[in-house]
């Protein structure tokens, strides 16, 4: 005997009809009358019985009908708790998305802001590639992302918010640490440790520098330490020098034509998603700090 068997048997209870009962609770009237036959079986009692083109429920059948009213009532109740549960962490959680950069220095203040004027938020932070991050709010893995490339998929939205600089940055105890500005010559012997597939690497390429390159690591944490260890020049995102250069263990070096570099930040969400009163005080934060921060006259945004 199952909670299966025993819904079925009161919604035909219920309607004195076997098809009737099957089109109410959406199973196929063949399905119905096996699990009728099967719940029979098992009380080895005779529930109802055939009475012109309807059914007439025994006295054994009212009585196990009465007897699994508050079982079935309980179920109910438990599913309805269920469900307004699962409502309520959905409507108290906000699953937020980022690239690298603006994963690590950007969104934490963000998120801070966030759960200040709305303590009940509940946000969950998750980090990826590019196009990681783009699968994940396609998918629905997380509903709001912040990313450095402008997704071109008909699905997104995509909105412009902020932007971010572009410094170089040697380590205190380097030669080169007291030297403000490279010249041009300078610069094309100095020793550079950059991060491979990076995207300041290929804003590099595109405006046709050709760095001397001593080192080359797979993250932006390694090559940190290998600034910090003095093997050279690192380029970074302005937030992920910033603790360094604060702290003074990394020195900033001027370089002219990184002034024209700006890496541009921008939300997406799925199109298909309504903007939910969680996302939508999100974006409002997002909005208020792109005024003060957003793309300077006279410099450009790079989509990276």
């Amino acid at each position: 005997m199952t909670l299966h068997q025993l819904e079925i048997f009161d919604a035909v209870a219920d309607q004195t009809s076997i098809t009737a009962a099957a089109r109410k609770i959406k199973i196929s009237q063949p399905s119905v009358s096996k699990q009728l036959r099967l719940l029979e079986r098992e009380c080895g009692l005779k529930l109802y019985i055939k009475s012109g083109r309807g059914i007439r429920i025994t006295e054994e059948g009212h009585l196990l009908k009465l007897a699994a009213k508050p079982i079935l009532k309980q179920m109910e109740d438990l599913r309805n708790s269920l469900v307004l549960r699962v409502a309520d962490a959905k409507a108290t959680m906000l699953k937020i998305g980022g690239t690298p950069s603006p994963g690590a220095f950007f969104l934490p203040g963000i998120i801070k802001e966030l759960v200040e004027l709305h303590p009940k938020i509940h946000p969950i932070l998750r980090t990826g590639y590019p196009e990681t991050i783009e699968k994940m709010v396609l998918n629905g893995e997380v509903d709001i992302a912040v990313t450095t490339i402008l997704p071109d998929h008909p699905q997104l939205v995509a909105e412009a918010i902020n932007s971010e600089r572009i410094v170089a940055v040697v380590s205190a105890k380097h030669p080169l640490a007291n030297q403000r500005r490279l010249s041009e010559a300078d610069l094309m012997k100095a020793p550079f440790v950059m991060t491979t597939g990076g995207r300041i690497a290929e804003e590099i390429k595109k405006i046709g520098l050709r760095l001397n390159v001593v080192v080359w690591c797979e993250s932006v944490d390694l090559k940190k330490a290998a600034v910090q260890a003095g093997l050279g020049i690192g380029l970074f995102y302005h937030g992920s020098a910033e603790a360094g250069l604060k702290q003074g263990y990394f020195k900033p070096i001027e370089m002219l034509w990184l002034k024209d570099i700006n890496i541009a930040r921008f939300v997406i969400y799925r199109k298909s998603t309504g903007l939910s009163p969680n996302m939508l005080s999100f974006l409002s934060i997002l909005r208020h700090h792109s005024k003060d921060s957003f793309i300077r006259p006279g410099r450009s945004a790079v989509q990276c």
